[in-house]
């Protein structure tokens, strides 16, 4: 089983990135995700197949740091819903960790939406992905203009609301004490958003109303 590192200053070879066309959705076209009707966006880039984003999506969010044991119990769990072709995850997928979660579930059969923290204009993707893509596995997607084209505190707050407006569940499979990931998260809630997180330590969050999911880590499983 892969487990992802938490080295976020790891960089991808260029020469193992490719681009995509991308193309527009727009309100009211009928390609536009039903859960963003209403909402304050003018437009979706995507790329892929766009009916992958009209399924029932969960949206997987994780601190960028991540305990030992949060990390074989999130790894399980992804791998163990990474099969599902019924299920669709949609995230950032940005930081080590993320990414590691990523190739887990390219490996299964569930469909997936990546949502970076930047516009579509010349964005560069792994050429591992392409398959997924072709297939109609991987859709990536973005509401971000072309003017942004780099990551930035500003940009991955706009991006994750974006995926919590698309996603019908939200699952917390981490979120370090007083994070960016934890704020959101109680954001969330305060909305009146219904949570659920792993059973990784997110204390506040279960104190706040998050529903618990619960899994047993595969350390604890060889010590019994």
């Amino acid at each position: 089983m892969k487990t992802p590192h938490s080295n976020t200053h790891a960089k991808e070879p260029v020469e193992l990135q490719c681009c995509f066309d991308s193309r527009r959705l727009l309100p009211g076209s009928a390609e536009w995700p039903i859960r963003l009707v209403g909402s304050k966006h003018d437009f979706l880039d995507i790329i892929g197949d766009a009916t992958v984003l009209a399924g029932s999506l969960t949206a997987i969010f994780c601190s960028s740091r991540c305990t030992g044991d949060a990390i074989l119990i999130t790894t399980k769990w992804i791998g163990d819903v990474a099969d599902d072709e019924h299920r669709t995850f949609i995230g950032g997928f940005h930081s080590a960790m993320e990414k590691g979660f990523l190739e887990i579930l390219l490996d299964g059969r569930c469909r997936i939406i990546v949502c970076p923290a930047r516009s579509l204009d010349r964005l560069r993707i792994k050429r591992s992905f392409k398959a997924a893509i072709e297939s109609g596995r991987l859709v990536v997607a973005s509401s971000l203009p072309s003017s942004i084209r780099s990551n930035s505190a500003k940009s991955s707050c706009q991006r994750n609301q974006l995926v919590a407006e698309l996603a019908g569940q939200i699952i917390i499979t981490y979120a370090s004490e007083d994070s960016r990931t934890e704020h959101f998260a109680l954001g969330l809630l305060k909305s009146g958003r219904e949570v659920h997180c792993l059973n990784t330590g997110c204390g506040r969050l279960v104190a706040s109303g998050a529903k618990v999911v619960e899994v047993i880590s595969p350390a604890k499983g060889r010590s019994e």
